[in-house]
């Protein structure tokens, strides 16, 4: 079983390294963004075609590993997939700074009413 565990593990390191590579290529070839994850998303689905066929499994099969992969991802860290959350807390960062700062002159202006 150790065996099955170190093949997922490096299969896992190989497509990220992988991904990494493509992002890479596409990076320096491509401006546009939309143009950008348009290659990224053909050769995906070039590469998803090409491992059923090699398998021999259906897309279903492949859905429940992507799926059960998502929730593994999820519950190491639960915020990678709540982009809303990550917008929410640089906003809040931003906000908190500015609340400081405001407290900041309150004190002063309580300092220099005192006087």
């Amino acid at each position: 079983m150790s065996s099955s565990y170190q093949k997922l593990d490096q299969a896992l390191t190989d497509l990220i390294e992988a991904f990494a590579e493509i992002e890479s290529d596409f990076d320096e070839e491509v401006e546009d963004d939309e143009e950008f994850n348009s290659a990224i998303i053909e050769i995906l689905e070039t590469s998803v075609e090409n491992a059923l066929e090699e398998q021999e499994v259906d897309a279903s099969y492949l859905a429940v590993i992507l799926s059960a992969l998502s929730e593994a991802l999820e519950s190491v860290d639960p915020s990678a997939f709540d982009e809303e959350a990550a917008e929410e807390s640089e906003d809040s960062d931003d906000d908190d700074d500015e609340e400081y700062d405001e407290d900041e002159e309150d004190e002063e202006e309580v300092g220099e009413d005192e006087e």
